[in-house]
């Protein structure tokens, strides 16, 4: 995989700010895989557990085929095997999530046996010399929150908060990076506006502004109420925004005429731009076509990083289905490949003058064709953006293991190891993962060398005299060779 091309253009402005390590601290770049325990584990009492026992309106499964979770592939009980799996990988961080509805089954009721477990889980993790990113709500909640409202109703944020602190009090000496939410955009268009999650609605776009903004607010809750516990200062609070763009497939096409209006709703919805002004000022504006906009002016919000998931982009064509003119290539969810679409995506979240972690990229691909393409194009990009002064401090694959993708159940194949149902504890290593693994082992000091070169080059810029001079993107320092381990499965 060497002789990646080294773009041309000019040098981003994105991330001026921002770019310097905090408090100190050597900046670095961490790599490393990202699960949800409940798309691993599955559990009940909780909102997707019933949701998955629901119909549509149409008298359809809500998830395809009628699946369910279930126990998925057990990494409640096989995380051993699966945390030692995440370190082969060369990792130096594993993310994942805190079930709310384990440690908080009844509202004010903590089970112990969870929070202990979920111990065991970290210090596993911590043994294996990985940092931890955790999140603590991955579109999961207890029915009990659910039944109360969910996020549909301010009044319910204070519960959220509560949990945030439980938690921040019993783990904090284990977690680097705190995740309040994962994809509230994405959260708020399915649920509301979609109909593919709990609860199932259908362009509901006055419900769904209203949960966007009080996750959003909730946010900026908990971040505040951890703070202010002790050693809250030092901790290191972010959020994860879901980056993805649609477009047009054939703009010039007579189609265009009724494809646009579609598109051009469909990225405002998608709401990165209503999500990128939230935080950088505390403005939210949500329109609807037929409802009055919700809005607000808050204070900004506390924010110490940002998390990026990115996949790819959709393409529309006149029958409104997602399509890829070739040489595009699509994947097996509705997106397709698109590399420079990280790169944009990047620049995109660095107006948000936070360093940025890629908390989620892959490519859904059960026969393995695709998977290498993705590797050997979307990480060039990620260094570009570092080349590029952008402060990007890490990447994390999803996912570990093939599990349950929510309305599309056990069907979508993300993962670096192979895993169907009826299949046990039993993983089998895919084609493409000794390859990742590779890139792993020598990615950050690769990426601390791009980061080196673009602070120097930014710092020769600033002491330049007279006219502005603009810079190309310093030669790229990618030099990843492929892994040639042992075929042996973890």
């Amino acid at each position: 995989m060497n002789g990646f091309q080294t773009p041309d253009g000019k040098k981003s402005q994105a991330g001026e700010a921002g770019s310097n390590a905090k408090d100190g601290l050597e900046w670095e770049f961490l790599v490393g895989t990202a699960i949800s325990v409940y798309q691993n584990s599955g559990g009940d009492n909780n909102n997707w557990w019933r949701y998955e026992r629901q119909r549509t309106r149409f008298g359809k499964p809500t998830i395809d085929r009628g699946q369910k979770c279930e126990q998925s592939n057990n990494f409640w009980e096989n995380f051993e095997e699966d945390v030692a799996r995440v370190a082969s990988l060369r990792s130096t961080v594993f993310r994942l999530s805190l079930e709310w509805h384990r440690i908080e089954p009844e509202q004010g009721r903590i089970d112990q046996d969870a929070v202990a477990h979920y111990h065991k889980i970290f210090d596993c993790i911590r043994k294996k010399g990985l940092k931890i990113a955790l999140t603590l709500h991955h579109f999961v909640q207890p029915l009990w929150f659910e039944d109360l409202g969910g996020f549909a109703k301010g009044d319910n944020i204070k519960y959220f908060t509560s949990f945030a602190c439980v938690a921040f009090r019993e783990y904090h000496d284990s977690i680097d990076l705190w995740i309040t939410f994962n994809e509230p955009n994405v959260m708020a268009f399915c649920g509301w506006l979609y109909g593919q999650f709990p609860p199932g609605l259908l362009a509901n776009f006055k419900l769904a502004g209203s949960h966007l903004l009080n996750m959003f607010r909730a946010h900026a809750a908990a971040y505040k109420a951890i703070k202010e516990l002790p050693g809250g200062k030092a901790s290191s609070i972010g959020i994860v925004h879901n980056v993805m763009a649609y477009e047009t497939l054939a703009p010039h096409a007579f189609s265009a005429r009724w494809v646009d209006p579609v598109v051009t709703w469909l990225n405002r919805v998608w709401a990165t731009e209503t999500t990128l002004e939230y935080f950088r000022d505390g403005h939210f504006s949500w329109m609807s076509p037929w409802a009055s906009t919700v809005e607000a002016r808050d204070e900004r919000p506390g924010l110490d990083f940002v998390g990026m998931n990115y996949y790819g982009k959709v393409s529309i064509d006149w029958k409104y289905s997602s399509a890829a003119v070739p040489p595009g290539v699509m994947t097996d969810m509705p997106f397709q490949l698109d590399a420079p679409g990280i790169y944009k995506g990047l620049r995109q979240m660095s107006a948000l003058d936070v360093p940025i972690y890629i908390t989620e990229t892959g490519i859904a691909d059960a026969v393995g064709d695709r998977r290498p393409l993705w590797l050997e194009t979307y990480i060039p990009e990620v260094e570009r953006a570092v080349r590029d002064g952008m402060d990007v401090r890490g990447l994390m694959y999803w996912t570990l293991v093939d599990n349950f993708e929510w309305a599309h159940g056990f069907d979508i194949k993300f993962g670096l190891y192979r895993w169907d149902p009826g299949m046990g504890s039993k993983r089998e290593m895919r084609a493409a993962t000794p390859l990742l693994a590779g890139i792993y082992k020598e990615l950050p000091d690769q990426m601390k060398r791009a980061h080196k070169r673009a602070m120097e080059d930014r710092a020769y810029a600033q002491k330049s005299k007279g006219d502005v001079q603009v810079f190309p993107s310093p030669q790229s320092v990618l030099e990843t060779t492929s892994f040639s381990g042992s075929d042996d499965h973890v």
